[in-house]
């Protein structure tokens, strides 16, 4: 009972109110008196996957419902931007062993620059950021260097990673994770190339979409992606455009040319407008693959 006090106390459970809340009052008492077989309590549970409170009641309606409750509860799991809630997590779980980590699909972390809340050691053998394996959808915010370590290879099953507001090599972190298909990068700014960074042997599989976000940099980024062994194999491409990175972009999309499928260009024009309608053509000759391509200013 120790766990269904916590997850009270910590969920905050607030009255039954709605009418599928009172609809598994009823059920819930018949469970509580007998012990449901799993082949009639999980489609139960399944079926509130998008219920939070309902699912929350759930936790403290019998100790027998709190596994699979978990799975819903836990599917995606977000820190923000503050230290107090990786320390609320370690306090809630100081055995990784007994933590829903595994359940969550989604991870979404925000922190502040040069804040060690996430250190090399979280990420050890005993540490709570290896725990989260299943991880399929991964996103980064804020972070430097030295809090990108721990990350790096954090689940083999991570398909989608989206990084926004980070100054360190990027790329050391996206080649390892082999089969990344969906790449988002926002307000990046990745090492330059008097920090002598080398491409990897092997690199992602990367065929999903690729969603660029970013102010400036893009010639370096464009660079860095094209640079990997494995080549890009981007299905949709999302990206903002500028006058002077227009020739990197071009050879972008003709790198995909083979498999894109979808490019949205924002314009964004920066010196002389004058010369857009030449940069068009120029795009518009890297994409002639892609049946599917819009551009708006």
């Amino acid at each position: 009972m120790e766990l269904v006090w916590f997850l009270e106390k910590a969920v905050r459970v607030r009255p039954l109110q709605n009418s599928s809340c009172r609809r598994l009052k009823g059920f819930a008492e018949t469970a509580m008196s007998s012990s449901l077989p799993p082949e009639i309590l999980d489609p139960v549970i399944d079926h509130l996957h998008d219920g939070p409170t309902t699912l929350k009641t759930c936790c403290v309606v019998s100790k027998s419902w709190v596994p699979r409750t978990r799975r819903h509860l836990f599917a995606r799991v977000t820190f923000y931007d503050s230290k107090s809630h990786v320390q609320l997590w370690k306090k809630a779980f100081p055995d990784p062993s007994n933590s829903p980590a595994h359940h969550t699909r989604t991870l979404s972390i925000t922190l502040s620059f040069h804040t060690p809340v996430i250190t090399a050691a979280d990420a050890g053998v005993d540490g709570w950021i290896c725990t989260f394996r299943n991880v399929v959808d991964l996103q980064l915010s804020g972070m430097d260097l030295t809090s990108l370590i721990p990350f790096y290879g954090l689940s083999p099953t991570v398909r989608s990673l989206t990084l926004t507001c980070t100054t360190s090599n990027v790329f050391d972190l996206i080649c390892s994770f082999p089969l990344l298909e969906d790449l988002a990068l926002g307000a990046v700014l990745p090492a330059s190339d008097a920090d002598g960074w080398n491409a990897p042997l092997t690199s992602p599989k990367l065929t999903g979409t690729l969603d660029l976000r970013m102010l400036g940099e893009t010639r370096l980024i464009t660079r860095r992606l094209l640079d990997l062994p494995g080549g890009l194999r981007f299905s949709k491409i999302f990206t903002l455009f500028f006058n002077e990175n227009a020739e990197a972009l071009a050879d972008l999309v003709s790198s995909c040319s083979d498999t894109l499928e979808v490019l949205s260009i924002r314009y964004r024009p920066q010196g002389a407008f004058p010369s857009a309608p030449v940069i068009s053509q120029q795009l518009i000759a890297a994409c002639r693959h892609s049946p599917i391509w819009s551009a708006s200013a």
